[in-house]
């Protein structure tokens, strides 16, 4: 058994591969124990868990006897990049004495109702919202809250079940939808939110931005700041770009400064990830993620402004870290995600695709979706069917690659 430091990685789907989480440990002189989650997903990935590091599987096992074997290794530091297991890393850091995101502010790391309302404790942001268990609560909150609204799950990531609604039979349809689990994954709450309205801006652009940021006591910076393409209806990620942006840097600026605030108004330790709306009264915080955002550490990287993985790992160790400036230079470098329509059910046919490789500036295209595929736009992020990666000169030349992209006729719906 090694003598160097242990990093305890608790596992499950999340934001950062557990291959490139063992490499940046390793780079740091570290080991890697992965503590693996009761999921289908964690379970299935334990085989390859094996190869990168040690394994604590919690399937089966009270916490208490994980916490025990846990200490054992007196571990130095720990850390998840999934968004779900955010409560449990709370625990087990407090029962080990490790630094972590505080535990009496848990709740609003991780559940968006909580998250509104300490923002409304400390005078950060205000926005009408209702937690909505049951549809007999519905009529309350359409009256606190207004129309349009935005509905979306208390505890979720990746755009799952989550849609804008117009007028109060919409708002009924959709929320018994999502509470029911009707034509997708059931959520045992919603909250109903006010309808946060960007500013105008021209395609492909989005009116949103990412900021990653990095925590320890009072000490918050940004670590990384993504560019957003527009979202796919209704609410659907299309990915991300970093280094030349189209947003001002005055305003890459302020937005950064109010993702700062909102993370130290949680009591992050470590990254957390924090979506900004660019509306036309200024930026307003969307929602903070307690974790580093999906694709920042290869936007971050391929920019050139820093290593985001390796300030996570650091900060979870303890150890010493450097941000760049959140004003990013440089090549445009993006993750695109192809998203099918909102009425397809299924992936019918993939045919060659060369025809995205071969577009110019892109460097990689991932499928992420088999012929017979099921696919619905009420799952987020688990629906997209492709992601294309590369790197432009500049927005300019971006926006055509993107629209490239979007033309490229290479796959068939149901």
């Amino acid at each position: 058994m090694s003598d160097s430091p242990v990093l305890l990685a608790v596992y499950d789907v999340g934001s950062l591969a557990p291959l490139r989480l063992s490499q940046v440990a390793r780079n740091n002189g570290c080991d890697v124990a992965f503590v693996v989650a009761d999921t289908e997903h964690a379970q299935q990935m334990i085989p390859v868990l094996r190869r990168l590091g040690r394994v604590v599987n919690t399937a089966g096992r009270t916490e208490a006897s994980v916490i025990d074997e846990l200490r054992g290794f007196e571990p130095a530091g720990i850390i998840t990049f999934s968004e779900f297991r955010i409560p449990d890393t709370v625990r087990l850091a407090a029962a080990l004495g490790l630094p972590y995101h505080a535990p009496s502010l848990q709740e609003a790391v991780t559940n968006k109702d909580r998250q509104r309302e300490r923002f409304a404790e400390v005078g950060l942001d205000t926005v009408r919202f209702r937690t909505v268990t049951a549809l007999d609560q519905l009529d309350e909150a359409i009256a606190r809250v207004g129309l349009p609204a935005i509905v979306k799950p208390v505890v979720g990531a990746s755009s799952r079940n989550t849609t804008a609604v117009a007028t109060a039979d919409e708002c009924r349809a959709v929320v018994a939808a999502a509470l029911g689990g009707i034509g997708g994954p059931a959520e045992t709450a919603v909250i109903l939110e006010e309808l946060l309205v960007g500013r105008p801006v021209d395609a492909p652009w989005g009116d949103y931005m990412a900021v990653d940021c990095v925590a320890r006591g009072d000490d918050v910076r940004p670590v990384f700041v993504s560019s957003k393409f527009a979202l796919a209806e209704p609410f659907r990620e299309r990915g991300a770009y970093g280094g030349q942006s189209v947003v001002p840097d005055e305003l890459v600026r302020e937005v950064s400064d109010l993702a700062c605030r909102a993370v130290g108004a949680l009591g992050v330790h470590g990254v957390a990830d924090v979506e900004i709306k660019l509306t036309p009264d200024g930026p307003r915080v969307i929602e903070v993620n307690g974790r580093l955002g999906a694709w920042v550490d290869d936007l971050g990287v391929r920019a050139g402004t820093g290593v985001p993985a390796d300030i996570a790992v650091k900060a979870a160790l303890g150890r010493p870290y450097t941000t760049a400036d959140p004003v990013g230079r440089g090549p445009a470098v993006f993750h695109y995600l192809i998203v099918p329509p909102m009425g397809a059910c299924r992936v019918k046919s993939v045919r060659d695709l060369n025809g995205l490789r071969q577009l110019p500036y892109v460097e990689r295209v991932v499928l992420l979706a088999e012929p017979g595929a099921n696919v619905d736009w009420r799952i987020g992020a688990a629906g997209n069917v492709a992601a294309v990666s590369g790197a432009a000169p500049g927005p300019a030349a971006l926006a055509e690659t993107v629209a490239a992209i979007e033309a490229t006729d290479w796959i068939d719906y149901e």
